[in-house]
């Protein structure tokens, strides 16, 4: 589970940063939000798995 968060978590974060250089106008902003808000919605949920005390291999 925690894998599969973290792998999330950096297709969010390379497309955030990368949609300043493949889109323009409104819908790379749009982008821009949306993967904003996975990397933090990812973030949430891995902080939430430790602190539960979730094993790093599930």
């Amino acid at each position: 589970m925690k894998a599969l968060l973290w792998l999330l978590l950096l297709a969010a974060f390379l497309l955030n940063l990368l949609s300043y250089a493949l889109w323009d106008g409104s819908f790379q902003a749009l982008m821009s939000v949306g993967s904003g808000l996975v990397c933090l919605a990812t973030a949430g949920g891995l902080w939430g798995l430790r602190r539960r005390g979730v094993a790093a291999h599930s």
